[in-house]
Formats: C-alpha cells, structure tokens, sequence
C-alpha cells in the first residue's frame, strides 16, 4: 500500500483573495505545500494546507463544527459509560465544513478498512480522538448522501493511504489510547487540529513519509511517494 494524494481538475481554480480581509487561497503549481523562505509560521506558507489554515480558522462553521457518520464502532477502547446517552461519538467518518468570502471548505477524514474514528467525550482520557485513519479528502460544499455519509459538491484533493505511513492512531503499545494532553496521538493530533483549522500535523506526517512538497504531476492524477514505493517492494 503507498500513500496517494489526486488533485481535482479545478484544484487550482482558487488563487483569489476571499472575504472582506482579503484572505489568499492557494496557487494549484504549490500543491499541498510549498516552503516560502521569507516565514516559518505554517499559516504563511505557500499551498493548499496554508490556504487552509487561513480560511478555515475564520469561517462560519455554523452549518457543520464537526460530525461522525457512517457505522458506529462495537467495541470501542475506550467505554463511554452515560456518557454515550449525549450523542454520537464514533464512525467510519469525520467531517467539518466552514464558510468564508464564498468558499464552503470543509474536509471528510475516512477510518481505514476495518477501522472507525472514536471521540471519548468525559470518558478517560477526555476529549481525547482515536482510530487509524485511512484518507482525508478537502473540498467545497459538503454534503451527505441518503445513507447519511458526506462527500463533496466539489472535491479539491484526497490523501489516500495514510494507514500505511505509521501513524499510532490514537494508541499506545498497550492498545491503551493515547491522551490528547501528550500530544502523542497522533490522530487526535490530525483530525482536531483540521477541526480547529490547522492542518500543520498533517503536513507534518506527509513530510516525515516523503510526500512531495511540489506538486510534479498533472492535476487529477495520483502522487505516489517514493518512499512508500520501496515499502511496497
């Protein structure tokens, strides 16, 4: 298995400036993440995560700050005890969108094959996510499906193949999950800090598997890195 990431034919359609202040998007020729030498802060950096960054941290989330879909997990680590009374805390999908200067943006992570993503809510250790992450896919105009899971109007990119680069997925060598307040969990690390608009774990992970940082292929067409290529051999 390698990690992928496929660019849309419109993935560069957004090099604007959105809303009143004028936030950048991304130039599509920057990919996910191009280095811009004249700052260290990720927000101000060259790309799509950047971009994301910008948009996403000031949006309207009104519509959706963050749901589950897709089937629950049945035996989940951590139990939820009365707190699972209060609503749904796991599934096969997370989603969040947000809307800013025109752009729905918004991104679905997807629980690897066989896996689920898992939210503890006041259960120890507290609002702490877990479960092995397989694909985070961005785009605009979220939506769910008569089945009650999300996809996009308009898909920008997807990262497949992420349960394949060591991720710990919110566990520790015990099986035991991993407290958010470590900042060792890796999936909590992921998937709330897209919540909260900063996708700089994320890029962080991509970078130590190899993931180009320059986009060298045609939009619409799969990246594979090389270094998942040699694992695969």
């Amino acid at each position: 298995m390698s990690v992928t990431v496929t660019y849309s034919a419109t993935f560069g359609d957004y090099s604007g400036n959105y809303g009143p202040d004028s936030i950048a998007g991304w130039n599509g020729a920057d990919d996910l993440f191009s280095d811009n030498t004249g700052t260290t802060v990720f927000s101000e950096e060259d790309g799509f995560l950047p971009a994301f960054n910008r948009l996403f941290q000031i949006a309207d989330h009104s519509d959706n700050p963050g749901a589950f879909a897709g089937d629950e997990d049945p035996n989940p680590v951590v139990d939820l005890g009365i707190w699972d009374a209060f609503g749904t805390f796991s599934g096969t999908q997370y989603a969040s969108s947000g809307e800013y200067g025109g752009l729905d943006l918004g991104f679905i992570v997807e629980a690897a094959d066989g896996s689920y993503l898992n939210y503890t809510f006041f259960a120890s250790p507290t609002h702490t996510l877990y479960g092995e992450i397989g694909s985070i896919t961005f785009g605009l105009g979220l939506e769910q499906d008569s089945n009650g899971l999300y996809y996009f109007e308009e898909e920008l990119v997807t990262i497949d193949g992420l349960d394949s680069i060591g991720l710990n997925g919110g566990l520790d060598a015990n099986g035991d999950v991993i407290d958010r307040t470590t900042e060792l969990n890796d999936t909590h690390n992921i998937v709330n800090g897209l919540k909260d608009g900063d996708a700089s774990a994320l890029w962080a992970a991509l970078d130590a598997a190899g993931v180009s940082s320059s986009m060298t292929e045609v939009l619409g067409v799969a990246e594979t890195t090389d270094v998942e290529l040699e694992l695969a051999a």
